[in-house]
Formats: structure tokens, C-alpha cells, sequence
């Protein structure tokens, strides 16, 4: 047991010699660590990761890089002016419309009401030019217009006249038309659409409608000499009077 101390000892001491000697010759670092020494000694142990070394200190900023910039180029040369167009040909205009209005009854009757005042109107200017027509002699009350024609008439020839123009006698219906008709005739009576030929002692209107207002003088109408006839008076009050045998104003009646 103690031959062998010394002999461990020289071997040990080789082995250190070799090492520095192979670390003054620099060597590779591969080499160094490929030396007897690690061959003959007990294999090392794994130590223990090192910590994580700090962060080096940041660098300064760099300057910013300038890029070249582009060179503008050469305007382009302006193109010729747009040319304009000859017009087309003008075509021909067409027809007119018509409205799409949905027709009633009651527009029709309006539309109607409006006819007859044109035809009024045409009747009273075409008299006036002849000088034998007042525009005075127009009244309009309600839905009424009272239209005195100036002169005295037979009551048949009156109520042809009335016919034609697309009118009647005019009737008053209350007191107000009453007055009304009253002042369209100075100090002459003018015939009523009033009468009893059918019914004796029976007023009607010449529709066939009953009488609803009455304007009566006291005692009539009394039927002397055949009185079937109707006239209003200068006071306003009725009468009645043959039909054949007198003369009054005609008043034509139109409805608006």
C-alpha cells in the first residue's frame, strides 16, 4: 500500500506539467479541454445555469436617413378646345294632354252652374251693346241669380224666353229672394214661375212642386176673370192675374 502512494503522486504532477504546459503553448480552446488530464480524471458534474448577465447600456439614436426627392416633371401641352355640336332639328310640338280629373256629381253640376253664368254674362253684354239691357238687372242670392230681362212680356212668350236660355220664372222661396226679386223690378209687377191651370185654386211651381212660401196680397189670390197667373208687385206682395190677357217683366231665375 505504500509503494504505490509515490507513484500516484508522480503521475498526478506529470499530469499538471502537461496542462501548463499545453496552456503556455496557446493552444486552441478545443484542444486544451481534449487533454489527458480530462481523460484520467473521475468525470465533472453538471454546475449549476448561471444568472442571465444585465443589459448593456442603449445606444444613441441614429440620425434620420433623408431620401432624395423626385423631380417634377414637364407640363403636358393643353389638348384643342372641345368642339360644340350642331343643334339637332326641332321637332314638331305635341298635342296637349288632357288632365286626368275624375268627374262627380257634384263637380258636373258646378261644371253646369258655370255654364249657365257664361251664358248669363254672354246674354247681358250681347243686350247691353244693344242698349235695351242694365247690368243692375243681375242679382245673385244664395244659390240663385235673378236676371231681369227689362221689358213686359205675355207669360207664355216669357216662359219660351226662359226655356231657351236654359232657365225659369224665378220663384222666390223665402223672404230674403222675395225682397230680392222685389227690387230687380221698378214699379212694374213681373210674372212668378207660379200658377194653378192644372189645379184650380192650387199654386204650383211650373216644376210640379208644391208651394212652400207665399207673399199674398189680403184677399187674394181670388180667381176674378180667370186668374191663373202669378206677379209679384212693387210692394213685394203677390197677385194673381190671367195669364193670356197681361203683360209683365220677365225675371229669369238660374241656379249657381
Amino acid at each position: 500500500m505504500t509503494l504505490f502512494q509515490p507513484f500516484n503522486a508522480s503521475v498526478l504532477w506529470l499530469s499538471l506539467l502537461m496542462v501548463i504546459s499545453s496552456v503556455n503553448r496557446d493552444k486552441p480552446e478545443e484542444k486544451m479541454y481534449s487533454c489527458p488530464v480530462i481523460q484520467c480524471s473521475a468525470p465533472a458534474v453538471n454546475g449549476l445555469p448561471g444568472r442571465d448577465g444585465r443589459d448593456g447600456p442603449k445606444g444613441e439614436k441614429g440620425n434620420q436617413g433623408e431620401g432624395l426627392r423626385s423631380l417634377q416633371g414637364f407640363p403636358r401641352e393643353v389638348g384643342p378646345p372641345e368642339i360644340k355640336g350642331d343643334l339637332g332639328p326641332q321637332r314638331e310640338k305635341g298635342q296637349k294632354g288632357e288632365c286626368g280629373i275624375v268627374v262627380t256629381d257634384d263637380l258636373q253640376r258646378q261644371v253646369t252652374a258655370l255654364e249657365t253664368k257664361v251664358r248669363v254674362l254672354e246674354d247681358g253684354l250681347n243686350r247691353y251693346k244693344k242698349g235695351n239691357f242694365d247690368f243692375k238687372k243681375i242679382k245673385s242670392i244664395g244659390k240663385k241669380i235673378f236676371v231681369s230681362t227689362g221689358k213686359e212680356d205675355t207669360f207664355d212668350n216669357g216662359k219660351s224666353l226662359c226655356a231657351k236660355a236654359g232657365s225659369a220664372f224665378a220663384s222666390p222661396r223665402n223672404e230674403a229672394e222675395n225682397t230680392v226679386l222685389k227690387d230687380l223690378r221698378p214699379s212694374k209687377q213681373a210674372y212668378m214661375g207660379i200658377c194653378d191651370e192644372q189645379t184650380e185654386g192650387m199654386f204650383m211651381y211650373l216644376n210640379g212642386g208644391a208651394v212652400t212660401y207665399r207673399n199674398w196680397n189680403a184677399g187674394e189670390p181670388n180667381n176674378l176673370k180667370n186668374e191663373d197667373c202669378a206677379v209679384i208687385q212693387d210692394s213685394g206682395k203677390w197677385n194673381d192675374v190671367n195669364c193670356s190677357n197681361s203683360h209683365a217683366l220677365t225675371i229669369r231665375e238660374f241656379l249657381s
